[in-house]
């Protein structure tokens, strides 16, 4: 099950690209986000709820940042049917901030929630 929910992880991961039009993102969050799959960090503590807010807000991220790439700096660490990665963001190859991914799944092995602290942030 580990080899599932990371792939499930890394399909999330990689909807993230900058590259990726709208549909082929939603695509990858389809086969990676659970229908009512949220997301908290600490500009969202309400909470994003379901695939197309998701979609808004990383179309909203890479307006605001235009090149941003996130890259994990460590493989996920899975834990029972839990999973935590550290990552950092970089713009044009400048790191903006390091933070940590916490991630919950259903029972499908898409993810249901996914907790985003950040470890540091820009000056």
């Amino acid at each position: 099950m580990d080899a599932a929910l990371v792939a499930s992880f890394k399909a999330y991961a990689d909807a993230w690209s900058s590259d990726l039009e709208r549909d082929d993102r939603r695509k990858l969050l389809q086969r990676s986000w659970a229908p009512t799959g949220s997301l908290f960090d600490p500009e969202t503590p309400g909470g994003l709820i379901g695939i197309e807010a998701l979609l808004d807000y990383i179309a909203a991220t890479h307006q605001e940042l235009p090149g941003l790439v996130v890259v994990d700096t460590s493989e996920p660490e899975v834990l029972g049917e839990r999973l935590r990665v550290p990552w950092e963001a970089r713009q044009d190859g400048v790191r903006l901030y390091t933070g940590t991914d916490f991630v919950e799944f259903a029972p499908d092995g898409r993810i249901s929630r996914l907790t985003m602290f950040y470890d540091s942030t820009p000056d």
